[in-house]
């Protein structure tokens, strides 16, 4: 799951330009999500996307492990090429295609991103993913923060909050 969590993280860098921040939207589906993304503003090349626990509580787990994931930190390199950055895919948002999730007030204009993204559990016992975030982008780097809360077999809850950000670093 935090794999999933991590690669959505990545993905949400992408994003671009779309409608009004302050108006509310309520559920949306993937192709509106798709819509608001439409207008991408970012630069190919070589971007540096690094991702952030900040926090982590989850009943039942003992304080260690809990203190373990905080500040973890995983950075990865990719290439935008300049054909995913004038159209990205509709599915990049949930980082994998049908991943089954579901959009509530999403919205990018003016250099801010926010919306809440629900992902249901899949066969295998992914569990379910609420994900909150709310950040800032440009061109050529975006910072987002996000609040989770994931669910998953045997009454299992866990909240994260995380930081991602990401730049442009070379061709």
């Amino acid at each position: 799951m935090t794999r999933t969590i991590i690669g959505t993280i990545a993905l949400l860098a992408l994003a671009g330009c779309g409608g009004s921040a302050d108006e509310p939207k309520g559920n949306m589906t993937a192709a509106e999500v798709a819509e608001e993304v439409g207008e991408v503003s970012i630069r190919p090349g070589q971007w540096e996307v690094t991702n952030e626990i900040v926090s982590a509580t989850a009943q039942g787990l003992p304080a260690e492990a809990l203190k373990a994931m905080t500040g973890q930190k995983t950075t990865v390199r990719n290439c935008v090429t300049p054909e995913e950055a004038a159209k990205p895919r509709g599915d990049f948002l949930t980082a994998q295609k049908d991943a089954n999730c579901t959009y509530q007030d999403w919205t990018m204009d003016g250099g801010r991103m926010r919306g809440t993204m629900t992902c249901a559990g899949g066969e295998g016992g992914a569990g379910k993913v609420v994900m909150k975030m709310d950040g800032a982008y440009a061109p050529e780097s975006y910072d987002l923060t996000m609040d989770m809360e994931t669910s998953g077999g045997e009454g299992m809850t866990m909240a994260f909050k995380a930081r991602a950000n990401g730049k442009r670093i070379g061709e």
